[in-house]
Parts: C-alpha cells; sequence; structure tokens
C-alpha cells in the first residue's frame, strides 16, 4: 500500500469552515477505495491507497467532503516519499 496526505484547503482558516476533526473521519470512513490512517489537525489526512493515482484519492476525499457538508472543498494530494523528500533537502533551512 502506498500513504499519502491529503491536504484540505480552507479549513479553520480566519474563524470559518471550522468542522470537527471526529466529523470530517466520520465522513471520509465511507470512501472505499482506500483507506484513512489518520490526520494531523483537522485539515491533513492521512491515507494508503493501492493502484489508484494520488489526485484521484484527493478527488475522492473532496467529494465525500462536499456531500457531507454541503459546499466546494479543494484538496491536494502528496505522497509521504515527496513529504519527506522535500523535508530532508529543505528541512534544516526553514529552520
Amino acid at each position: 500500500m502506498d500513504r499519502g496526505v491529503a491536504f484540505i484547503r480552507g479549513i479553520g482558516m480566519f474563524g470559518s469552515n471550522n468542522y470537527r476533526k471526529e466529523e470530517i473521519l466520520e465522513c471520509l470512513d465511507q470512501i472505499k477505495s482506500f483507506r484513512i490512517v489518520g490526520m494531523y489537525g483537522n485539515d491533513n489526512v492521512i491515507f494508503e491507497k493501492e493502484g489508484m493515482h494520488y489526485a484521484s484519492a484527493g478527488k475522492a476525499i473532496e467529494d465525500a467532503l462536499e456531500r457531507k457538508f454541503g459546499k466546494k472543498f479543494y484538496v491536494t494530494t502528496r505522497s509521504i516519499s515527496t513529504i519527506k523528500a522535500i523535508a530532508e533537502k529543505f528541512g534544516n533551512q526553514m529552520l
């Protein structure tokens, strides 16, 4: 299984779009095409997938959130290996 992170744009920004982590997880647990591993904050979803593109996982998350909350969501996904590579290359420069 490949692991990735879905970054949900705009949740909790400037005091708006405040959704509880439990609400989001309950909604996303209904997606059958991949498995939700957990969350970091209420806007970063860690998932495992097999046989699908990361962008497809992001689209499935957008669709599930839109059905649950009745508004448009934007999700960007990245593989864990990409995030690790960025952190290794630039992590010390960011501190």
